[in-house]
């Protein structure tokens, strides 16, 4: 029997909906570069540069400084040779945030050369580098929070760009709602005394996530490193 239009369209139906879904699946590793610079009442302007890989799962985000390896070579040969480590020095470890279905997160610090994962308690998020918020940290803006503003524009890709004012600071941030994530994130204050850039681009995941990689790792407090 012959399928009319409509027989066929019910038959596509499935397959197209399996394929929206693969092309709309969430950017599973990004590249993360920062920039920021600042003008000093002096004329002299200061910048700070670096860059961290983010590999993201709907419930686990590892964050990983990126360092040379000339740079950590230096920082062990200073922190980890001669006497031994005499000191819980964690500078630019990787950052393992778990979310339990009710939302509440479980923060890890990862030390490598000790082996350990280091427990840390809210009130020391901001510590190691965390500002308690899954969302922005996750996709670096929050989704909901751009839902209720208006794209200046739209590009032919689907990228949104949004213009926000907050404060003294004029934001233009670029969202990709296809691996929901934003893309870059560009702050400058009125008086251009300063600024901050973003750039995110998404990377190949590692075969074998780091977090699979801990199970000879020791568990420990971040409070027993500050005795």
């Amino acid at each position: 029997m012959k399928k009319t239009g409509f027989g066929l369209l019910v038959l596509l139906l499935p397959l197209f909906v399996i394929t929206h879904q693969v092309q709309a699946a969430p950017a599973d590793a990004l590249r993360v570069d920062y920039h920021q610079w600042k003008l000093g009442k002096d004329g002299i302007r200061q910048e700070m540069s670096y860059s961290e890989l983010l590999y993201r799962k709907p419930d686990s985000l590892w964050i990983e400084r990126e360092i040379p390896e000339a740079a950590q070579h230096s920082h062990d040969d200073h922190h980890h040779g001669g006497l031994g480590h005499k000191h819980a020095d964690v500078t630019g470890a990787p950052l393992w945030i778990v979310r339990d279905p009710q939302g509440k997160l479980d923060v890890k610090l990862i030390d490598r050369h000790e082996q350990r994962m280091i427990e840390i308690a809210e009130a020391y998020y901001s510590n190691v580098g965390f500002d308690g918020h899954w969302v922005e940290s996750w996709s670096l803006a929050d989704p909901e929070t751009l839902q209720k503003l208006k794209p200046t524009k739209i590009s032919e890709n689907g990228l949104e760009t949004y213009e926000i004012q907050r404060g003294t600071q004029q934001i233009t941030l670029v969202w990709n709602p296809e691996g929901q994530y934003a893309q870059s994130i560009t702050a400058k204050d009125s008086q251009g005394l300063s600024g901050r850039t973003i750039r995110a681009s998404e990377i190949t995941a590692p075969k074998t996530l780091p977090w699979t990689q801990l199970g000879n790792y020791l568990s420990r407090d971040y409070s027993d490193l500050l005795d």
